[in-house]
């Protein structure tokens, strides 16, 4: 079916036109939504994402222009972002409870020093929060790299870029990371 008719369906049967689009596009959106969740996700949240997709769609589709481009390619850019979002939410909240696990196995709290234990765990707070700020793509690598451990090549098969892209990438958002904490650190032991 076309765009152009699948619109005039929506006009004479809105029930009609959304099971028709769940039908033809349904694999679709789980495939994008599969791909961005996998290594992260239940089935079940997996579902939710796709869920949240098509609820979005039914309600934003008076934004879509056929003279901008295809249906498909709208149903791309919303199932793209609905993952990306579940996959934020979903990876600071494992990243909060593994971090609250290391916290108490790795580092407990120091009868000698308990001011230094409380500076680290501020400390990798505000780390954490500057990785988060970065911005996409440079956050994700950051957080494939260095919290995943996952080498250069996966991550730039899964964020679709070059191994170059990704390292200069990653030069340039530790470049960012290193300047803000210096100046945080400057200003904290300036003496004005």
């Amino acid at each position: 079916m076309t765009d152009d008719k699948w619109l005039e369906l929506l006009e004479k049967s809105p029930k009609k036109a959304h099971t028709m689009l769940i039908e033809e596009y349904g694999g679709y959106v789980y495939a994008v939504v599969i791909d961005k969740l996998r290594s992260l996700c239940s089935s079940e949240e997996i579902e939710d994402c796709v869920s949240d997709v098509f609820v979005e769609l039914f309600t934003n589709i008076h934004n879509f222009d056929s003279s901008k481009g295809s249906l498909k390619g709208y149903i791309s850019v919303i199932s793209k972002r609905a993952a990306i979002n579940a996959y934020r939410k979903l990876s600071y909240r494992q990243h909060i409870t593994m971090s609250a696990d290391d916290e108490e196995t790795e580092l407990p709290v120091s009868a000698d020093n308990p001011e230094e234990d409380v500076q680290k765990k501020l400390f990798r707070q505000r780390l954490w929060e500057i990785v988060e700020g970065l911005g996409e793509p440079d956050s994700s690598i950051i957080v494939y790299q260095y919290f995943y451990d996952f080498k250069v090549s996966d991550i730039a098969e899964k964020l679709r870029m070059t191994a170059a892209a990704v390292q200069k990438r990653s030069l340039r958002a530790r470049q960012k990371i290193k300047k803000i904490l210096e100046k945080e650190y400057a200003k904290e032991n300036s003496y004005e």
